[in-house]
């Protein structure tokens, strides 16, 4: 049998019973019981063979367990199984009277399932199979009232029961001489699985020691890792506590930087927009400009009109002179009749002379105007010329505002990012600070686990 069926068979007692559940054999009946002992079968002495040749021949000779003892016992199977109901039953009755083992199999398993196990396990004493196999099924028993903690004297006290009821079938059914026999021949049994028994728990109990030495060393492994927690915790804590209050002073600061990129991003906004309405007060400028341009050259086409009437003027003025001339000449020739001619004509040579010289004054004051007119028309010009370059330097300040706004608002956008991410961080450093915090919580509880497991083993 493998090493795991065996821990699977300790861990189930149902597995127990499968172990003992064997086919049914043909048994002769209680009346062919012969009353002298039947040569042994070969399966008998095979399965004697493998005790006598294992590690368990110092205890079958020492209780003088021989193979016409495991013969003897075949033969009385059919007596067995005629009153083993009764006897599993006044066992378990028996039982039944015993608070603490009632509880012990309340815990575990049933009455009807022990009784099965019960049953198979004491017909396995007469089926003649009491070999290697016989041992471990024994050892898997004793294990598992080890690890239900059936002590040692309530085991020792069933085999003492389990005596007394086959004695008393054994008195019934054969004479007493036989009886005697067989009863002796299930003694030497009875004691060998007493032997094993014992040797089980004993292997159990220095089991239990060493696991229990390792446990110590595990406990000390233990302590040592549980302070070293708590001070990793600890340290830890306290770092993350420092980082903390460098991650909230950035915050602080990025928070500064947004607040002022906000500030600068309305007064860019505000700069742009007392600019364009400085463009727009140049554009009303231009305008009256141009309108004041067109009045100039309307006021120079006027004064080129007067500059025509004048020299008009100045036309009839020397006709009017030279016909003045020529009336003084014929007033002249006609002497006396002419005088009073003579005198108009110079009157009116006087009137042309006085036109002629006020026609030279508005001529100087035309062509002072005309010049004024292109001085000013030359300094309209520059005056458009001024104004465009200046719209221009304005258009140029506008682009330069939005280029700065679009890369303050682009800044910004990256530091609101950084600011979350921060942020997150921030989360993320007090969530490893909370997580340490249970760390250490933890250890402290390991620890008080750790003492009170000490504790208990002290007692």
């Amino acid at each position: 049998m493998s090493k795991d069926l065996l821990c699977r068979l300790i861990q189930n007692e149902s597995g127990t019973f499968q172990l003992f559940r064997k086919k049914e054999k043909h048994t002769p009946s209680v009346s062919s019981v012969s009353s002298s002992i039947s040569p042994s079968s070969p399966a008998v002495e095979e399965h004697y063979r493998q005790l006598i040749e294992g590690n368990y021949k110092n205890l079958v000779s020492f209780v003088g367990l021989t193979v016409e003892d495991l013969q003897r016992l075949v033969n009385i199977r059919p007596l067995l199984e005629k009153h083993i109901s009764k006897i599993v039953d006044a066992f378990y009755d028996r039982i039944g009277s015993m608070p603490n083992l009632v509880q012990i199999i309340q815990s575990y398993s049933t009455i009807d399932r022990l009784k099965q196990t019960f049953r198979a396990y004491l017909l396995d004493m007469v089926s003649g199979e009491v070999g290697e196999q016989y041992v471990l099924r024994r050892k898997v028993i004793g294990q598992v009232h080890n690890r239900i903690n059936l002590f040692p004297e309530w085991y020792l006290g069933a085999y003492a029961f389990i005596q007394n009821e086959v004695l008393r079938m054994l008195m019934q059914e054969l004479p007493p001489h036989k009886a005697t026999d067989v009863y002796l021949s299930f003694m030497k049994l009875c004691w060998f699985d007493i032997q094993i028994a014992i040797m089980t728990y004993i292997e159990a109990y220095t089991s239990s020691m060493m696991k229990f030495s390792e446990i110590e060393k595990v406990q000390y492994r233990l302590m040592e890792s549980s302070t070293m927690l708590a001070s990793n915790a600890e340290e830890t804590t306290a770092s993350i506590a420092d980082r903390e209050k460098y991650v909230k002073e950035m915050f602080d600061e990025i928070n500064a930087i947004q607040t002022q990129s906000s500030e600068m991003i309305a007064k860019i906004e505000s700069g742009k927009l007392d600019v364009a309405q400085t463009l727009t007060k140049l554009d009303n400028i231009a305008q009256l400009i141009e309108g004041t341009k067109a009045l100039t050259t309307e006021l120079a086409d006027s004064s080129k009109k007067i500059d025509g009437i004048v020299t008009t003027i100045r036309d009839i003025s020397n006709q009017t002179n030279i016909l003045s001339l020529n009336a003084n000449i014929e007033a002249a020739r006609a002497g006396e009749h002419g005088k009073g001619f003579s005198v108009v004509a110079n009157e009116v040579r006087k009137l042309a002379m006085q036109t002629e010289q006020s026609l030279d004054y508005i001529q100087n004051h035309i062509d002072i105007v005309q010049q004024t007119i292109q001085k000013f028309e030359a300094a309209f010009q520059r005056i458009v010329e001024e104004t465009s370059a200046f719209r221009q330097a304005n258009e140029s300040i506008i682009q330069v505002f939005e280029d700065e706004a679009a890369s303050v608002k682009s800044s910004g956008e990256k530091i609101d990012r950084l600011a979350s991410f921060i942020e997150d961080f921030q989360q993320t450093f007090g969530e490893i600070a909370k997580a340490s915090h249970q760390i250490a919580q933890m250890a402290e509880d390991l620890s008080f686990l750790n003492n009170e497991l000490t504790e208990k083993f002290k007692k």
